[in-house]
């Protein structure tokens, strides 16, 4: 009998050694509040800003003028040249009509080509700081709806990305207002 109490205690013993060594440790971050907080971010934020008034409203504003000018042109014409140019309004029309989709594509465009750099070197100092650390997996916050604060990975992450974090140990809100959409960065 007391074999079997020995074997038994034993067995417990290997089987709690063994569920503990393979143990996994589990983290979050919010990438988007780190990419928000990097020190280039408000540069690059500033940049999209221009290039929209620059580009997208410029634009706008150009196709529009040209619309005009050769509607008051088809209405003097005769013949084949208002045939063309009752295509190129058409066209015009198309297009101005779309434009709020043609807009935002294109800015949506300018947004990953600027701030995809940002995305990679936050990915990578997640996974460097997860490899240093043991950490098996790390999710976004937005993927818990309960979770300590001692799994948040963050602060120590905006620590080693040379984000300034106040006294508290918050990082401090972005200063050009909301975060980037979220962008996926190319590898």
């Amino acid at each position: 009998m007391k074999q079997v109490k020995f074997l038994a205690v034993a067995l417990g013993l290997v089987l709690v050694s063994v569920f503990s060594a393979n143990a996994q440790k589990i983290g979050y971050v919010s990438v988007d509040a780190l990419v928000a907080n990097l020190p280039e971010a408000q540069q690059k934020q500033q940049e999209l800003q221009k290039w929209q008034q620059d580009s997208i409203g410029g634009t706008y504003t150009r196709l529009a003028q040209e619309f005009q000018e050769k509607d008051s042109a088809m209405k003097k014409a005769t013949g084949s040249v208002k045939q063309v140019l009752e295509r190129d309004l058409a066209q015009l029309n198309e297009t101005l009509a779309n434009w709020q989709q043609i807009a935002q594509e294109a800015s949506q465009a300018k947004q990953a080509q600027l701030f995809n750099p940002l995305y990679k070197k936050v990915y990578d100092a997640i996974n460097a700081y997860a490899k240093e650390k043991g950490y098996t997996y790390v999710l976004t916050q937005d993927a818990f709806v309960v979770a300590p604060d001692s799994d948040n990975l963050s602060l120590p992450i905006a620590t080693k990305l040379g984000i300034k974090v106040n006294p508290q140990g918050n990082a401090p809100a972005p200063a050009g207002g909301a975060a980037p959409a979220s962008t996926t960065p190319k590898k």
